[in-house]
């Protein structure tokens, strides 16, 4: 993966569209006629209309897209009661799927918690955004080629770092923490723009010294680095990331535990954040509802899809990091089961 690769496969997310029209992707409607009579021509005789679910989630090289997946399987499990199938899309991730959404083109999203919050607070426009519930920890890895000498983030002064595309929460991230720890862009001897995606060929073939994810562990990227390029990891933990912490309500102190990847024996201490899912406000409730209630009923069969989702907590997906607020389905199966009291969906 050259230079030249490199900068032609920059991400650019595509603007939103003020008062976009509600016109999800992958979402079957007929060709003409109205969404009643759409309905009517999907169904068999007597047999009830089948309803449909698709997520935008992320990569396939990272935890997003896998995550989207074992959504599908709770809903997938409880099928007869529902008759909703579902399907998660591959997209770019975080950036990309705010953008989506302010399209009009998603019914639901995976974003980071502090995009949930940055749009709770007006930071971002997404006024059609609400929380659904949060999903698995998000920490912070430093990913190294072979023969680098990285014991902390100031050792990298004077490397080549992909820190992702203009734009991406990657790319703001990786500022944020070089800015918390007394450093710059600047202070990077060679700064790349490129897709996430390639990461793991950028370190194999000397493009790159270095990279950096906030996601989901086991990932696929990482994990490909270490087994095909010798690369070795460090977490993000810093007198920087204290402050991130003390400054910011969805970060969170976090530990990568030993063993999760190749030649990792021992935990590696970091910082991070909640992966988190957001619908529409114009998505039927009713399909909002059984996406929550599938999941949190079936929490074995959702965490059994990805090792990230291992210890995912139906408690601490109602409690932390929903900054938005509830949709309106969502919060009908919170109060069903007696967790939403006096914090009221808008």
């Amino acid at each position: 993966m050259g230079a030249a690769v490199v900068i032609s496969c920059l991400a650019s997310a595509v603007p939103p569209v003020a008062g976009a029209d509600f016109l999800p992707d992958a979402v079957p409607i007929a060709r003409t006629g109205s969404p009643v009579e759409a309905e009517r021509s999907l169904r068999a005789a007597d047999q009830p209309a089948d309803r449909f679910v698709a997520i935008y989630s992320g990569s396939t090289k990272g935890t997003y897209f896998y995550v989207g997946n074992a959504i599908c399987a709770a809903l997938d499990a409880t099928f007869s009661k529902h008759r909703i199938r579902c399907v998660s899309l591959r997209s770019q991730g975080d950036a990309s799927n705010v953008s989506l959404m302010a399209q009009g083109r998603a019914q639901f999203i995976i974003i980071q918690s502090n995009t949930n919050n940055d749009a709770a607070e007006k930071r971002i426009d997404l006024p059609t955004g609400r929380s659904v519930m949060s999903l698995h920890d998000e920490l912070g890895v430093i990913v190294v080629g072979r023969g680098k000498t990285v014991a902390n983030l100031s050792d990298l002064r004077g490397m080549s770092v992909n820190v992702g595309p203009d734009g991406t929460s990657s790319r703001n991230l990786w500022a944020q923490l070089l800015a918390a720890n007394g450093m710059a862009l600047s202070d990077l001897g060679s700064v790349y723009g490129a897709a996430q995606d390639l990461n793991p060929q950028g370190l194999c073939d000397g493009f790159i010294d270095a990279y950096g994810l906030w996601i989901g562990h086991p990932a696929t990227s990482v994990s490909t680095s270490i087994a095909d390029c010798g690369a070795s990891i460090i977490g993000m933990q810093s007198p920087g990331t204290d402050q991130l912490i003390a400054q910011h309500p969805y970060f969170f102190r976090g530990k990568i535990p030993a063993g999760t990847y190749p030649n990792q024996d021992r935990a590696i201490d970091s910082y991070g954040f909640k992966a988190t899912l957001v619908a529409d406000s114009r998505v039927d409730p009713d399909l909002v509802y059984w996406v929550v209630r599938s999941v949190v009923e079936n929490i074995d069969v959702f965490r059994a899809q990805h090792p990230a989702l291992a210890n995912v907590d139906p408690r601490a997906m109602f409690e932390k990091a929903n900054f938005l607020p509830f949709h309106e389905g969502a919060a009908r199966y919170w109060r069903e089961i007696g967790w939403l009291d006096d914090r009221v969906a808008k």
